[in-house]
């Protein structure tokens, strides 16, 4: 089964998983390099994850032009993806 673990990766190009592992992993892996984390798309760590931060990605212009799909067209794309990993 893949497994995705978020990691950082220090200068000495050491690799931390940036939450603990209830298992050590071994085996081969493939490795997407990210950019660099900056303020404007970071993750709130738990703390900063509020009410009042879900509200105001709710009032956003960006949540109230995102895309949207009847729910029938959203299962076939869903049955579609799912019969292209198959023909692999």
């Amino acid at each position: 089964m893949l497994q995705t673990i978020e990691v950082e990766i220090d200068p000495s190009g050491h690799i931390h998983p940036l939450e603990a592992l209830s298992f050590i992993p071994s085996g081969r892996a493939y490795l997407t390099l990210l950019p660099s984390p900056d303020k404007e798309f970071r993750t709130p760590i738990a703390e900063e994850r509020t009410a009042a931060n879900a509200l105001e990605l709710l009032a956003s212009p960006r949540f109230a032009h995102r895309p949207s799909a009847l729910s029938d067209e959203v299962q076939q794309r869903i049955a579609e993806l799912r019969n292209d990993w198959g023909d692999s």
